[in-house]
């Protein structure tokens, strides 16, 4: 009796499926032929896409280590609009599912790496300010991504409007996107990192001081290796280990709300943008907070609201489960910020792109998971969530572990990092330059 149940609720989660896409003219299921089995190919179509996230992160983030953040920029960027072009023309899932993995590899690089290089150019008292402005941008964008599937219903045409955007940014960056003046310090270019320097004084109006003293360099390798050496340090195993789990349990109460949100009644289209809006506030309240009270304990607040939600989400009411849902991506919203912001903070200049390549490649693990904790939800709305809830959590408390990274200067140096889990603030490094 119990298999029979089964199997009539996946007939029925099947004609939904058709009946939802014969309501969109020229979909994916239609172009490319897919019956009712291939379901497994649009999760997968979304795993795909974090495994190559996954090795993004790594690839990219030891690149701009090497090459510089500028250049590993230009190169992921212009990875993302080399497929974004051949997706629309080809009407064949494995073509889509290789462009997935594609997309998903040049978009991890890009936006760790341009979110690193923003944040080494920002004094203590404005990297709050810039971060966050970062990740208002990426939530607009969220919302805009749903609006555009509302006036651009048939998919090729949908993906020709989402290939635009990257291909007229790509001459942008190319004339004004600058080097990291710390890229310079770590590979011992002083000169060049003054001559970034002058050039943003210049733009602001200002003048270097005559005499000005750079960071004393020491001669380390950078890369893996470096990163290897390094493990023999405990604070910065500690550290990166419980980075990774943060990272791990922020992109999986994300993208849980995320993919779970098709069993909200109403369009997908206007549920989705209602989820990307609503991730505003949280990234808000999270810039409020990241001064207030720190990063750390904004994290673990944020987390710990994320849970409540989660377990509140599990009552049937469809009124009550959309604003959960709502609450709980602000809130996950909220601890992107922060994770993004405090791991670019705590590693070391050398091995920042690096250290926080390995915290987000954690993240795209718990990303490629999420997809089929989706499916999951459908067969037992109730356990997947007290899993995750346990686990937010146990991530919560062994946060307590990790130091404050609000108003002190980006450690350049192993020493510099060791200094973090002095109480002691540093002065600002507006002060040194």
């Amino acid at each position: 009796m119990g298999s029979r149940n089964q199997e009539l609720t996946k007939l029925t989660r099947c004609w939904s499926t058709l009946a939802q896409s014969a309501s969109f003219s020229h979909s994916i299921r239609s172009t490319m032929m897919l019956s009712c089995s291939d379901d497994w190919k649009f999760s997968f179509a979304s795993s795909i896409y974090f495994i190559g996230a996954f090795f993004g992160v790594w690839m990219f983030g030891s690149l701009s280590d090497m090459l510089g953040r500028r250049i590993t920029c230009m190169i992921s960027l212009g990875m993302c609009i080399g497929q974004a072009w051949i997706i629309p023309f080809f009407n064949n899932i494995t073509v889509y599912l290789a462009c997935r993995f594609f997309d998903g590899a040049a978009f991890g690089g890009f936006f760790l790496i341009a979110f690193v290089l923003e944040v080494e150019y920002a004094p203590p008292k404005y990297r709050n300010r810039v971060g966050s402005a970062f990740h208002f941008i990426t939530s607009v964008g969220m919302a805009t991504v749903a609006i555009w599937g509302v006036i651009f219903k048939p998919w090729k045409a949908y993906a020709i409007a989402l290939a635009i955007p990257p291909t007229i940014m790509l001459p942008v960056c190319y004339f004004l996107l600058p080097e990291s003046a710390r890229y310079y310090l770590g590979k011992g270019d002083d000169q060049s990192a003054l001559t970034m320097l002058q050039k943003v004084a210049d733009v602001n109006g200002k003048t270097i001081p005559a005499g000005c003293q750079l960071y004393e360099e020491v001669d380390e390798k950078t890369g893996v290796r470096d990163l290897l050496k390094r493990l023999s340090n405990g604070l910065l195993i500690r550290c990166a280990l419980i980075n990774m789990f943060g990272w791990f349990m922020t992109s999986l109460v994300y993208y849980m709300l995320w993919f779970s949100a098709k069993s909200l009644a109403g369009d997908i289209y206007v549920n989705a943008a209602i989820l990307g809006i609503a991730e505003i506030p949280g990234r808000a309240v999270a810039f409020v907070l990241m001064d207030k009270i720190g990063r750390k304990f904004t994290f673990m607040g944020s987390i710990g609201v994320g849970c409540v939600c989660m377990f509140v989400s599990i009552h049937d009411n469809p009124v009550s489960r959309k604003v959960m849902y709502c609450i709980g991506k602000a809130v996950s919203a909220a601890l992107w910020a922060v994770i993004y912001l405090y791991s670019s903070e705590m590693y070391p200049t050398k091995i920042r792109n690096l250290g926080s390549g390995i915290g987000s490649a954690a993240a795209r693990v718990a990303a490629l998971i999420a997809p089929f904790i989706g499916d999951w939800l459908e067969v037992s709305p109730i356990v997947p969530y007290i899993l995750v809830g346990v686990l937010a959590i146990v991530c919560s408390g062994i946060f307590m572990f990790v130091p404050e990274t609000s108003g002190k200067d980006l450690p350049q140096t192993l020493e510099d990092f060791e200094l973090l889990f002095e109480d002691k603030k540093d002065k600002g490094e507006d002060e040194q330059l």
